[in-house]
């Protein structure tokens, strides 16, 4: 059940990322494709209008440029075609305090210009304060990019963290961590020739000392907040292993710019945790929000009634039909594994109109749940590595001890998977020993 279901947002990712693979298809919406449920092509000469309503003045840098946004706390991270501006409003409404855009590629945006900026940038004028992520190696192309919105968010991120294959052919995101000339030129290029501030998000180094040094370079080099996620580029999906909290703390001690922590956020008790552990000026999450988008609100919402709200959001904030399907299938996440007629159907429909029928469907079948009981989504991977949710959930008293069992299953379950490619290698050998001795027969 849970293999299908995966495969079936798989293959909505997979199509999600086909700008980014293809670059020389030029991919875009208009307005009348999404109400229609249509992705179409076609070639946009002019860019959708934005509201501006950001005011003009010096530039400012570091904790003055933070505080000048509130000192927001609570951050929903940039993530590829799910942050859009529907997902970031509905979050907000939760409580959300800060928010990424998509990441946006510097290299398609210079090749095809507004075509592929509509298709991945939206805003209005109640999407303050937010951030534009970029990804790139190419110090002037991503000055080119960032050119296109630095009058339409209060910053342009640079994304030092992405651990995703396309990343790593692309040559950007995380695969760049070891190229830190490449992350300084691209943060002075920014910081020096931008009227608005640079900011940017990592992954740490398996050297905790090298981590240290490459943080102090992008300070340097004129980073006005760092956020800094603590996992490798390898701990990814199920996989993904312990956070580390010590190293971000010691980022924090070090800089003298504001610092995000992200990674290892699921409930809201997690984010207080990590606040007072870190001691760092904001918490971003991603995957919690994604399934719990009123995670900062520190309370528990339906998910049923979350989904309709979102689809709402994505009608009054035109949004592709695949963008809301991938929230869908995390909102209703648990649901879906048990009425798979509902997840087959979602996996088929082409509108968000076809997506409201089944989140009100699902809704009636799940009236006699509690709402903690629908949740599920986020805690996909912990049945497969034997993590205990239900102690988990009792609380401990410090977030080392609460992630100790996550941390221990997962080098079990790593463990287990190299004894397994041991086995298979083994008999592997066995059989090509025997076959080689049967041909040897043979040829007596």
């Amino acid at each position: 059940m849970d293999i299908q279901n995966t495969q079936i947002e798989q293959e909505i990712q997979d199509k999600e990322q086909t700008l980014l693979e293809n670059p020389e298809k030029e991919q875009t919406i208009s307005s009348e494709s999404i109400k229609c449920g249509k992705f179409q092509e076609l070639r946009v000469q002019k860019p959708i209008p934005i509201s501006n309503n950001l005011s003009k003045g010096p530039k400012l840098h570091g904790y003055n440029f933070y505080k000048s946004l509130g000192s927001p706390q609570y951050v929903c991270a940039p993530m590829v075609d799910q942050s859009e501006l529907a997902f970031r409003m509905l979050c907000r409404k939760y409580g959300t305090t800060l928010a990424y855009t998509p990441m946006i590629h510097s290299k398609v945006l210079q090749d095809q210009g507004y075509g592929y900026l509509n298709s991945v940038f939206s805003t209005c004028q109640e999407d303050r304060p937010l951030f534009a992520q970029f990804c790139g190696n190419n110090p002037d192309a991503l000055l080119a990019g960032a050119r296109y919105v630095e009058d339409k968010c209060d910053a342009i991120d640079i994304n030092f963290g992405c651990p995703q294959g396309i990343a790593k052919r692309g040559r950007y995101g995380s695969y760049l961590l070891s190229e830190p000339d490449t992350i300084v030129a691209l943060v002075k290029k920014l910081h020096e020739n931008l009227s608005i501030p640079v900011t940017c998000k990592i992954r740490i180094l398996p050297n905790r000392q090298q981590t240290i040094e490459l943080a102090k370079k992008i300070e340097a080099a004129g980073c006005s907040i760092l956020t800094v996620h603590g996992r490798t580029k390898e701990q990814n999906k199920d996989t993904v292993g312990l956070c580390d909290w010590d190293i971000i703390k010691i980022i924090k001690e070090e800089l003298s710019i504001p610092v995000f922590a992200n990674g290892g956020i699921y409930t809201y008790e997690d984010v207080q945790k990590c606040l007072e552990y870190t001691g760092v000026d904001g918490v971003m999450s991603a995957e919690s929000l994604l399934e719990n988008p009123a995670l900062f609100s520190g309370q528990i919402y339906d998910l049923d009634e979350i989904a309709l709200e979102y689809l709402e959001f994505a009608e009054k904030y035109p949004t592709p039909h695949f963008f809301s399907k991938g929230h869908i299938f995390k909102f209703l996440h648990q649901g879906l594994q048990v009425h798979t007629d509902l997840r087959t159907k979602l996996a088929n429909v082409k509108t968000i109109e076809e997506q409201k029928e089944i989140a009100l469907e699902m809704k009636k079948r799940r009236e006699h749940m509690s709402k903690e009981e629908k949740f599920g989504w986020y805690t996909r991977y912990w049945d497969k590595m034997g993590v205990d949710k239900q102690k988990y959930n009792q609380g401990c008293e410090n977030w080392q001890e609460a992630y100790q069992n996550i941390q221990t299953c997962c080098e079990s379950s790593k463990n287990n998977q190299t004894l397994q490619t041991e086995q298979q290698n083994h008999e592997k050998q066995i059989q090509n020993s025997e076959q080689k001795s049967e041909n040897q027969v043979q040829e007596q």
